[in-house]
């Protein structure tokens, strides 16, 4: 398929890199007619006039690619004409003294984009962008029209003009490499694209791409409000699902300090597109942009994915509104300190499990408004404000978090903004506190009442049960006359002996008082290892289970894949449904099946994944997506001797 273009006009000069030629002099090479894209320059028409000097007094003449260029001895400056191959092409300027010898030069890279390297407008149908081509010019909007998919292939490179955009209504599948990643990017330095735009799309798909360069700073207080809303992140989801793997935020919308561009928004209560979003985030960066990932009435997988250097009052996960499933937020590293908060679920009874928060100048969850989140097997430490933020009427159950240096472990108060444009429930907040570690903190435990007199119970509450606390019951500071503190069975006030605080090793020691003094309740049934709870005579308090147990061993396979073919399709469904009424589907691995990990194949199985694929619901339990082991070995009855996808048993 090819599209009509632009040719761009204007003149812009380059100062090529120089190469490395002994003894010789900086030839300096100018051409007329392009972007600059870092080190890389992007012109739109194949015949180029390039000029530029030499300091050489021993230059007679200059050529370029090999070509003659016109040379002027009285100020030493040549010009020539070049014509360009589609895709990038290697300039290099040679002066030569009279010799013939080279006594100078200079090389650049220029990237020519053809007319059928450019896009625009609404695609008539299914559109392939090639590796074969190099890269890719939107010049102007263009969308992806309802039953029409843009499969973009590895290691190319996507440019968009200042505040262009794309919108889906078909869908994407954006298939990059670790080795061959595809770049959504600007169309040279300064300039700005605008956004990449889902309006209830089909399910699409981003692995190993790079979004940079798009014009996104912006808050969501509008959000709140009645109305259209004016989405400002990069990629932004209207009724529907994605999945994310493998891939890169940064430079939104550049690399300069101030850069504080939000990355993603998946919205379910869009006024004109109302309808269930849905993503999976595996294994993806956020490098120095402003938030990563925002919610609204949305389930969201955030997984195994880093975060560092976030700016901004926007936080890195915020996440409003109740979903079925919750959100599940698990195994990610919020990396370096950072301004304001790391993981924010507002009216959200998200599921945080197994993070590692490393530093925040605010705080590192906050769980605020009606909601009942629940929180396991976290690491939070170096946050100045507070650990934990429990706030206005949110009730959280929090199980063997580890709390370590932080302004207050957990903090417990109305943060206010009842009115316009938050409208937070006023109140206090409430939590349960099982098997927690809560060390080296300024202050421990802080409550306050609500200062709303209008409601009935203006108090916080917490109750506390077989948890190490710095201080103890003394440790918990009280501000009002309604808050409480229940002060349960098996609590510690002793040095819970980490291997080493100082480097973020916040295991136990074998002496530690905190080894096989938790409680069976509310445990989660391995810790933040993988490593199967309880590991000795008892649970252990902390996100870490002390002792030599090991994560369960067998042989890893995916759960959805049931043909074992190595991918997950509606060709699994029927495969479980084959087995199930006529024996012909033989499952070479049970385990991959049990979709819901019920313990048993049935139909129930089959509906869950068609549930999953076309009707947006909770992907798989755990293992899924990647090759893993059973969560819940020696639980339920199904085996899996064999599952060739994913290589022989450990």
């Amino acid at each position: 398929m090819k599209y009509e273009g632009k040719q761009f006009i204007g003149a812009i000069f380059l100062l090529a890199e120089v190469l490395s030629v002994t003894d010789l002099e900086a030839l300096t090479v100018e051409i007329t007619g392009g972007r600059k894209d870092g080190a890389m320059w992007m012109v739109e028409a194949a015949v180029q006039t390039v000029r530029g000097s030499t300091s050489s007094a021993q230059a007679v003449a200059v050529k370029v690619n090999g070509a003659p260029a016109a040379f002027n001895p009285a100020d030493r400056t040549w010009q020539g004409e070049v014509t360009l191959s589609p895709g990038v092409n290697r300039l290099v300027a040679e002066a030569l003294d009279a010799g013939g010898a080279a006594v100078d030069s200079g090389a650049a890279d220029i990237l020519y984009l053809s007319a059928s390297q450019r896009l625009r407008g609404t695609l008539s149908g299914d559109t392939v962008l090639s590796a074969a081509a190099a890269g890719y010019l939107i010049d102007e909007n263009i969308i992806v029209p309802k039953g029409a998919t843009l499969r973009i292939e590895s290691g190319v490179v996507i440019y968009l003009k200042s505040a262009t955009s794309i919108k889906v209504l078909g869908g994407i599948a954006a298939e990059g490499t670790e080795a061959l990643p595809i770049r959504f990017t600007r169309y040279g330095d300064g300039t700005k694209w605008k956004q990449i735009l889902f309006v209830e799309a089909a399910d699409s798909r981003f692995a190993h791409c790079i979004i940079e360069g798009a014009d996104s700073a912006g808050e969501h207080q509008d959000y709140y409000l009645p109305g259209p809303r004016d989405y400002h992140e990069a990629v932004v989801f209207l009724a529907t699902h994605v999945d994310f793997e493998g891939c890169v935020f940064r430079k939104l919308p550049d690399e300069s300090a101030g850069a504080e561009g939000d990355a993603l928004a998946i919205i379910s209560d869009d006024p004109d597109h109302p309808g269930a979003s849905s993503a999976n985030i595996q294994s993806c960066k956020f490098l120095s942009i402003g938030q990563g990932v925002h919610t609204r009435y949305s389930y969201v997988l955030v997984e195994d994915c880093y975060f560092q250097g976030k700016r901004g009052d926007n936080d890195d996960v915020d996440l409003y509104g109740e979903s079925t499933p919750p959100p599940l937020i698990r195994n990610n590293l919020f990396d370096l300190p950072v301004h304001e908060d790391r993981i924010n679920p507002t009216k959200c009874s998200a599921v945080i499990i197994g993070n590692l928060i490393m530093g925040s100048d605010d705080q590192g969850l906050v769980l605020r408004d009606k909601s009942s989140p629940i929180v396991m097997n976290n690491i939070i430490h170096k946050v100045a404000n507070g650990g934990i933020a429990v706030e206005n009427s949110c009730t959280a159950l929090l199980v063997n978090n580890t709390i370590f240096n932080c302004g207050t472990g957990l903090r417990l108060f109305d943060l206010g903004r009842w009115g316009s444009p938050y409208f937070l429930t006023p109140g206090g907040g409430t939590a349960t506190v099982i098997n927690c570690i809560i060390w080296n903190c300024a202050r421990t435990i802080s409550l306050a009442d609500s200062s709303n007199t209008q409601i009935q119970d203006r108090g916080s509450h917490i109750m506390v049960t077989h948890s190490d606390v710095q201080g103890g019951r003394g440790g918990v500071s009280i501000s009002g006359t309604q808050s409480t503190v229940v002060w349960g069975d098996g609590n510690l006030d002793a040095d819970p002996l980490f291997v080493n605080a100082a480097n973020a090793d916040f295991h136990l020691l074998a002496g530690s008082p905190a080894v096989d003094r938790g409680s069976a309740e509310q445990a989660p049934a391995d810790d933040r290892d993988g490593k199967p709870r309880p590991c000795g005579a008892g649970f252990d308090m902390g996100a870490y289970e002390s002792g030599d147990c090991q994560p369960p061993q067998g042989t890893p396979f995916r759960r959805g894949d049931a043909n074992a073919d190595g991918g997950m399709d509606i060709a699994d469904a029927v495969f479980i449904l084959l087995h199930l009424f006529t024996g012909r589907g033989q499952l070479e691995c049970d385990k991959s099946g049990d979709l819901d990990d019920g313990g048993g194949l049935e139909v129930a199985d089959a509906i869950y994944l068609l549930n999953y694929l076309f009707l947006h619901g909770a992907a798989p339990e755990s293992p899924a997506g990647a090759c893993g082991q059973d969560p819940t070995p020696g639980q339920d009855p199904l085996t899996c001797e064999s599952y060739p996808p994913c290589g022989t048993p450990q």
